[in-house]
C-alpha cells in the first residue's frame, strides 16, 4: 500500500522522496488513488477527514508571484484569463515542534483532482458540514492507535500540462500542528495566506467496531459459538440474555438446575447427566425394579418404612400399609403379605366384614347417624363432616379459595382467609395498597385512579424508580472531553487546555497549572516555551484532587470535600460514627449519607416514631394506642378485632401482619407467626439477615426478612463486596505500558520510551543534546539518531572519520560515515567500502490487499517487491488468510544446516530457542513467520552478526501449541573458525531483548523463554579419554611398587632374622650340605656371607653406573642368600670402620658399617680367611668388586 501513496505523490511531484516511480497517465493515477483508498480504509482502524469549504485565490497567482496560467496584461499587470487548475495535496505526520514541509508523512497522504479554477466553494459542505460530500473530501485512513496530536500540511497546487516544474506549481500552503479526538463534529479552520486563502474542516472518525479515544478498541457483536454479546457505545462487552462469561460462551442454566449433575448448552437448559432425572436434576435414580425404595446416589435401593426384600417389594407391615380389617377390627402382621384380623363382637370374616349388629357399638362420629346394611353399618354424616364414620372434617380450602397470596384456614363447615397485609376481603381479593414494595432507590409512591405513580429521586427514572438516568447520553462535553455519569447530573473530564462545566474554556496561557513542574507534572520538550519545555499535568492526584508540588521532588495532594488518601482516591465515611437511631441503616456518599430506616421509624436519622395511629384505624368510636410500629384499639360497646370492626370475632384477615394466623380468645386475640417474624401481630422481623456481617471490605448491609442487599465502597463489587474492581478495564496505558490496579485507583508502567500517567507521551531523547560537534538530534521511540556533520560518525558523532569516498549501493549514493537501514540489517559507508550486517532476512511478511487485519500496523514491502500469497505459512493465531509475503527478484539461497526447530540437533554454531506465549495476548492473524521476522528485526541482531553469518528459523511448537520454537545459527566466514561463544552470546542477547519491556505487541504476550545451547567445547571429547588413560597407567605403577617395597621388606626381616640367631649361638654353623661343584658360584657365595655379616649399609655413590651394577649384584647376593646360609660352615666377621670396594669402571663406592662386637671365634679354621683372601679366591670373572 505503501507503493500506491508513493506513486500518487510522485505523479504530482516528480521531485517528491527522489523520483522512485515514474507517472504513467493521469486516469491510471486517479483510479489507483480510488483504489487505495478503499483498500486502506477496509483495513484501518479510523480515517482522518477533510472537507474543502471554499478557496479564494483573486489573481490567480502562484505562490512565487508567476502566473498559473499565460501572461500578466501590460496594461493592468493582472493574469490573462486562464484560470488556475487547482487541486489540494494534504500530508498527516507525527507532531513536530519545528515542522518540516518535506520528508514521509508517517501518518499518511492524501489528494483530490482539480477541483476549481481561482476561486470557488462547496455549498453543501459550508451549510451542513455532517453530511457526505465527497466533493472537496480528502481521507486519509491510519491502522494504528490514533496518537491525538498530529501536523497537517495542505498545499494548494496548479495542475499543469508540462510546461513548468512541478516544484513551481504552489499556490499556497498550510502547516498546523494540534490535537484531535475521534468523534463526529468537524473542526472549521480558516486559512489566509499572501497568496490564496482556503477555509476547511477536519474530524477523526473510528471504523465501524472501533471505539475509544484512539480508535484502538475492538468489539464486534457476534451471536455465534464463539460468543453471544453486544457491545456499547463504549466498545464494553455486554453479554445477551441467558449468556455469562469473559466472551459471553457460557450458557446461564434453568434457574434451580443442579450444576453437579446438570449440564446445559443453551440458556434455560438442563439436562441430567447418567443417573440422575427431574426439570433440576436433583433426583437420583433407583436400581431398576426398586419398588418401595429411594435413593440418595444414583442405582441405590433403600427400602422405605414398612417395606423389605432386595428391591423393597415385600410389605412388612400389611397392616399398616392397606388396613384391610374392616368394621374397627385390629389387624395382626403374621409375615411379609400376611396378616390376621381380630374382629369385635357382631363382626367375623377374613377382614371382619361380615356384621352381625353392627350399629350396636355406635360407630358414628360427629353426630353421624347409623343404619345397618347387609355389608356391615352406613353413617349418614352432618355438614362438614365426611368419611366411612364420619371421623374426616371436610376440607373446604381444597379448592384454593383465597387469592394473592392468601392462606386458607379450614373451619368446621366453612374456611377463613389470612390475607397478606395489602391484600383484604373474603378470599383476600380486594388491593388495599398498591403501592407497598413498588417504588425503588428512594421514591415516593402515590396511589391514583389507575393505580399508584412513583415520584422518583434525582437521577433515576422508569415505572418503579429502577433505571439510572445517564446524563452522558447526548454527549455534553466538548474539545474532546470525556463525561461521567453522576446521580443526578454528569462530570467532564478536560483533555489538556480545555476546562469548565463542558469543557468550553481554552486555557490559552496555560493558567490552570502551578508555578512549580515536579511530581505534579510531565515535561514534554517543545520551542514554544524559553525553557523549551511544555508542563502538562501528570494528574497524579485523580479527578477529585490537586496536586501541590513540595521540595525536594515531593507532593501532595488537595483533596476535594468528601475524599482523603494520598491520591484523594477513598471517599471520606460519613457513617462513621453511625448516625443513623434506632437500627437505621447508613449509606455513605459524597460529603453526606442517608438513613434506611427500619419499620416504624422514620426522619433524616430515624429518631421520628412514626405514628400509627394518623390514619385512623379504629373504627366505631375505638380508641386508638400509638406503638412501636404497631397500634392498639380500645373498643367501646363490645365492639371486637384489632380495629374495633366486628361484633362476632376478634380476627380478621388483617389482623395478624406477614402470613400470621389468628385465633379469637374471647376478649381478645393471639397471632401465631410464621419463621422469622415475631409481635403480637408478626409485624417485627425476628433475624435480620444482615446480622451475620455478610458485605466485606467496607460494604453496607441492607435488607430485612430473608434477603439483603450489599451498598460497596469504591473500588469495591459483587454481591458481597468481595471483588476488587479492575480499574484497568477498560486499558488506560497506552503504547504497551502495563496497567497495575489497586483498589479504587491504577497505576501504568510505561515501556521504554514513554512517560505520563497513561503512557501516551513519547519522551524525547534528544533533550539531553546527546549529539556532539554540531550535529542534528533526530528523537525516534526510546533511542535517538545523530545526524553527524562531514568527517564525523558514531551513536553520538564522537569518531573523528576524516573525509572518506562515498559508497554507492542499489543505485544510490551514502556519503563516507552514513549509515542506514536495509531490510533486518544495517550498513555503513567507510570509505567507499560498505560494510553491512549479515542477518538473514528471509522473505518479509506483509498484508495482501484484500483487506484484514494483524500485529502489524502496513507490513509494506520494500521498494520493488509486491505483496504474494503464500501457501506456506504456518498460523499461530486466526486469521491468518490476509498475510502474504513479499516477492523477490532472486530466489533465496539454498540453506545447508542441520540446525533446524524441532529437530533436537545442536552444536557449537547453533542454538534453540523455546517462546512460549500467552494465548489471550497474542493478536488476533498472527503467524509464525511474523514472530520470527520480529526477532530478524531486533537491533541486537545486527550487532550480532558484524562478522558471522546470523541465521534464524522458527517453527510451531510440536510439544506445545502455545510456544514456537526458534533455531539460531552462526555461520562463520568461510565456514572456518569456532563460533560457540558467538552463539551462545546472540542467544543470551536475544533473550535479553525480550526480557525488556518493547513496544512489540507480539512479543509483550511472551511469558517463557528456554535456551538450549552446547556448553563443552568439542576438543574436551579427546581429552577424557587420555586423560582416563594416564591416571590408570600411574594407578597400576602404583600397585606394582608397592607390591614390590612389601615383599623386599619381607625378605629383610627374614635375613635380619637369621643372623641374630648366629651371633646369640657364637659359633659357626656346620655345613648341613656340600658345597656346590661349580668354581663360578664360590666368588658369589662367598661376597654373600661376607654382606650378611654386615649391618645395612648408608652409601654415597660417585656415579650412576655403579648404582646399577651395585643394585644388580645385590639382586644377585639376595638370589644366593639361601645357599650360602646353607652350604656355609661358619661365617665372617667385620670389625674395621671402613671397608672400599672398588667397583667397575673406576667408581668407588664406600661403605659405612657400624661396629660390630667381634665374635667369640674357635680354633682357627683356613676357611675364615676368605674375607681378607678375596683377590686370592678362585672367583668367576663375573664377580668385578674387591673387598679389602
Amino acid at each position: 500500500m505503501a507503493v500506491s501513496w508513493r506513486f500518487l505523490n510522485n505523479c504530482l511531484n516528480q521531485d517528491f522522496v527522489n523520483g522512485l516511480l515514474n507517472c504513467q497517465s493521469k486516469s491510471h493515477h486517479w483510479a489507483l488513488l480510488q483504489r487505495s483508498n478503499r483498500s486502506l480504509v477496509s483495513q484501518s482502524s479510523g480515517y482522518f477527514e477533510l472537507q474543502l469549504i471554499a478557496v479564494q485565490n483573486a489573481n490567480g497567482e502562484l505562490s512565487d508571484g508567476d502566473c498559473c496560467d499565460g501572461e500578466r496584461n501590460t496594461q493592468d499587470l493582472r493574469c490573462s484569463s486562464d484560470e488556475c487548475d487547482t487541486y489540494f495535496r494534504v500530508c498527516l505526520k507525527e507532531y513536530q515542534t519545528d515542522v518540516t514541509t518535506t520528508g514521509l508523512c508517517i501518518y499518511g497522504t492524501g489528494s483530490t483532482n482539480v477541483i476549481g479554477g481561482n476561486s470557488f466553494q462547496f455549498k453543501s459542505a459550508k451549510n451542513n458540514q455532517n453530511r457526505n460530500n465527497d466533493g472537496g473530501k480528502i481521507v486519509i485512513p491510519f491502522q494504528f492507535a490514533w496518537p491525538v496530536s498530529y501536523t497537517l500540511i495542505v498545499e494548494a497546487w496548479d495542475w499543469d500540462n508540462g510546461t513548468h516544474s512541478s516544484e513551481d506549481l504552489l499556490i499556497e500552503r498550510s502547516v498546523r500542528k494540534e490535537r484531535i479526538n475521534p468523534g463526529d463534529d468537524r473542526q472549521t479552520i480558516q486559512y489566509n495566506g499572501l497568496t490564496a486563502s482556503f477555509e476547511y474542516s477536519i474530524r477523526v472518525r473510528c471504523d465501524e467496531n472501533y471505539y475509544g479515544s484512539k480508535c484502538n478498541k475492538l468489539c464486534r457483536p457476534r451471536n455465534d459459538w464463539h460468543g453471544h454479546y453486544v457491545c456499547d457505545q463504549f466498545g464494553n462487552r455486554g453479554c445477551m440474555e441467558g449468556w455469562m462469561g469473559t466472551y459471553c460462551t457460557t450458557a446461564i442454566c434453568k434457574q434451580g438446575c443442579n450444576l453437579l449433575q446438570g449440564v446445559c448448552s443453551a440458556p434455560g437448559e438442563c439436562t441430567c447427566t447418567y443417573g440422575w432425572q427431574g426439570p433440576f436434576c436433583d433426583n437420583c435414580l433407583p436400581y431398576p425394579g426398586c419398588v418401595h425404595g429411594t435413593c440418595v446416589k444414583p442405582w441405590q435401593c433403600t427400602c422405605e418404612k414398612n417395606w423389605g426384600g432386595l428391591l423393597c417389594e415385600k410389605d412388612l407391615n400389611y397392616c399398616g400399609t392397606n388396613k384391610p380389617c374392616k368394621n374397627g377390627g385390629t389387624c395382626m402382621n403374621t409375615e411379609p403379605d400376611e396378616y390376621n384380623c381380630a374382629c369385635p363382637d357382631g363382626y367375623s370374616g377374613k377382614n371382619c366384614e361380615i356384621a352381625e349388629h353392627a350399629c350396636v357399638s355406635n360407630p358414628c362420629a360427629n353426630g353421624g347417624t347409623c343404619h345397618e346394611v347387609p355389608s356391615g353399618f352406613e353413617c349418614h354424616c352432618p355438614a362438614g363432616w365426611a368419611g366411612p364414620t364420619c371421623a374426616k372434617d371436610t376440607d373446604e380450602c381444597a379448592s384454593n379459595p383465597c387469592a394473592q397470596g392468601g392462606t386458607c384456614i379450614d373451619m368446621e363447615n366453612g374456611f377463613e382467609c389470612l390475607c397478606l397485609p395489602q391484600w383484604a376481603g373474603k378470599t383476600c381479593q380486594i388491593d388495599v395498597n398498591s403501592c407497598h414494595g413498588q417504588c425503588q432507590n428512594g421514591a415516593t409512591c402515590k396511589e391514583g385512579q389507575r393505580g399508584y405513580v412513583c415520584a422518583c429521586s434525582p437521577g433515576f427514572v422508569g415505572r418503579h424508580c429502577d433505571i439510572q438516568r445517564n446524563s452522558c447520553a447526548s454527549g455534553p462535553c466538548r474539545n474532546g472531553g470525556r463525561c461521567h455519569t453522576l446521580l443526578d447530573s454528569f462530570m467532564c473530564e478536560c483533555p489538556h487546555g480545555y476546562t469548565g462545566t463542558t469543557c468550553e474554556d481554552h486555557c490559552k496561557t496555560n493558567p490552570c497549572e502551578g508555578p512549580s513542574h515536579q511530581h505534579c507534572t510531565v515535561a514534554v520538550a517543545t520551542n514554544g516555551t524559553q525553557e523549551g519545555v511544555w508542563h502538562i499535568s501528570s494528574n497524579v492526584c485523580g479527578p477529585h484532587g490537586r496536586c501541590i508540588s513540595q521540595p525536594a521532588g515531593n507532593f501532595t495532594c488537595s483533596c476535594e470535600p468528601g475524599f482523603t488518601g494520598t491520591y484523594c482516591h477513598e471517599n471520606i465515611n460519613d457513617c462513621v460514627p453511625p448516625p443513623c437511631k434506632n437500627g437505621g441503616t447508613c449509606i455513605d456518599g459524597i460529603s453526606s449519607f442517608k438513613c434506611f430506616c427500619p419499620d416504624g421509624w422514620e426522619g433524616t436519622l430515624c429518631d421520628m416514631d412514626v405514628n400509627e395511629c394518623s390514619r385512623n384505624p379504629c373504627k366505631n368510636g375505638g380508641r386508638c394506642v400509638n406503638l412501636l410500629n404497631h397500634f392498639y384499639c380500645q373498643c367501646q360497646d363490645n365492639w371486637k378485632g384489632k380495629t374495633c370492626h366486628s361484633r362476632e370475632s376478634q380476627c380478621d384477615s388483617s389482623t395478624c401482619s406477614n402470613g400470621g394466623t389468628c385465633f379469637d380468645h374471647g376478649d381478645t386475640f393471639r397471632c401465631t407467626c410464621l419463621s422469622g417474624w415475631v409481635g403480637s401481630t408478626c409485624n417485627t422481623a425476628k433475624n435480620s439477615t444482615c446480622d451475620s456481617n455478610p458485605c466485606e471490605n467496607g460494604g453496607t448491609c441492607v435488607g430485612g426478612g430473608d434477603a439483603y442487599t450489599c451498598i460497596c465502597k469504591d473500588g469495591w463489587e459483587g454481591p458481597t463486596c468481595a471483588h476488587n474492581a479492575n480499574d484497568c478495564n477498560p486499558q488506560p496505558c497506552y503504547n504497551g505500558g502495563v496497567c497495575v490496579d489497586g483498589v479504587n485507583w491504577f497505576r501504568c508502567e510505561c515501556a521504554p520510551g514513554f512517560a505520563g500517567p497513561d503512557c501516551r507521551i513519547n519522551i524525547d531523547e534528544c533533550q539531553s543534546s546527546p549529539c556532539a560537534y554540531g550535529s542534528t538530534c533526530v528523537d525516534e521511540i526510546n533511542s535517538f539518531l545523530c545526524v553527524c556533520p562531514l568527517g564525523r560518525a558514531g551513536p553520538h558523532c564522537q569518531e573523528l572519520i576524516g573525509i572518506g569516498k562515498a559508497c554507492r549501493y542499489s543505485g544510490l549514493q551514502f556519503p563516507h560515515g552514513s549509515r542506514w537501514e536495509e531490510e533486518c540489517n544495517t550498513c555503513q559507508c567507510v570509505n567507499g567500502i560498505v560494510r553491512c550486517s549479515k542477518v538473514r532476512c528471509g522473505r518479509r511478511p506483509c498484508l495482501l490487499q484484500r483487506g484484514g487485519a494483524g500485529p502489524d500496523s502496513s507490513a509494506p514491502c520494500p521498494r520493488g517487491q509486491e505483496c504474494v500469497e503464500h501457501q506456506f505459512l504456518t498460523c499461530f493465531a486466526k486469521p491468518c488468510h490476509q498475510w502474504g509475503v513479499c516477492s523477490t527478484p532472486d530466489p533465496p539461497p539454498p540453506l545447508h544446516t542441520q540446525c533446524e526447530p524441532n529437530s533436537g540437533y545442536l552444536d557449537n554454531s547453533c542454538a534453540r530457542i523455546t517462546l512460549i506465549f500467552n494465548r489471550d495476548k497474542v493478536p488476533q492473524g498472527t503467524t509464525v513467520e511474523n514472530i520470527c521476522s520480529e526477532l530478524r528485526y531486533l537491533p541486537i541482531a545486527q550487532t550480532l552478526a558484524k562478522d558471522c553469518t546470523l541465521l534464524i528459523l522458527c517453527d510451531l511448537s510440536y510439544s506445545n501449541s502455545d510456544a514456537v520454537e526458534v533455531a539460531m545459527v552462526s555461520l562463520a566466514r568461510d565456514h572456518q573458525g569456532d563460533t560457540s561463544l558467538l552463539i551462545q552470546e546472540a542467544a543470551s542477547a536475544i533473550v535479553g531483548a525480550l526480557s525488556k519491556r518493547h513496544n512489540s505487541t507480539v512479543m509483550l504476550a511472551v511469558v517463557e523463554v528456554k535456551v538450549e545451547t552446547q556448553v563443552m567445547p568439542q576438543s574436551v571429547d579427546h581429552l577424557v579419554p587420555v586423560l582416563c588413560v594416564v591416571f590408570s597407567v600411574l594407578w597400576i605403577f602404583c600397585i606394582v611398587v608397592c607390591v614390590w617395597w612389601t615383599r623386599k621388606r619381607k625378605k629383610e626381616r627374614e635375613r635380619e632374622s637369621a643372623l641374630e640367631d648366629s651371633t646369640v649361638n657364637n659359633q659357626l654353623e656346620p655345613l648341613r650340605v656340600s658345597l656346590p661343584q661349580h668354581k663360578d658360584n664360590r666368588g658369589k657365595d662367598i661376597q654373600h656371607e661376607c654382606k650378611k655379616l654386615m649391618n645395612p649399609p648408608d652409601r654415597t655413590c660417585d656415579g650412576a653406573e655403579g648404582d646399577e651394577e651395585e643394585d644388580g649384584e645385590e639382586e644377585e647376593l639376595r638370589r644366593g642368600g639361601m645357599e650360602l646360609d646353607k652350604f656355609s660352615t661358619q661365617k665372617c666377621s667385620l670389625a674395621g670402620a671402613q671397608d672400599k670396594v672398588m667397583g667397575k669402571g673406576g667408581v668407588i663406592c664406600t661403605t659405612h658399617s657400624a661396629p660390630v662386637k667381634p665374635p667369640h671365634r674357635t680354633a682357627y679354621s683356613p676357611k675364615d680367611n676368605r674375607c681378607k683372601n678375596l683377590n686370592a679366591a678362585n672367583v668367576s670373572e663375573d664377580v668385578k668388586d674387591h673387598y679389602v
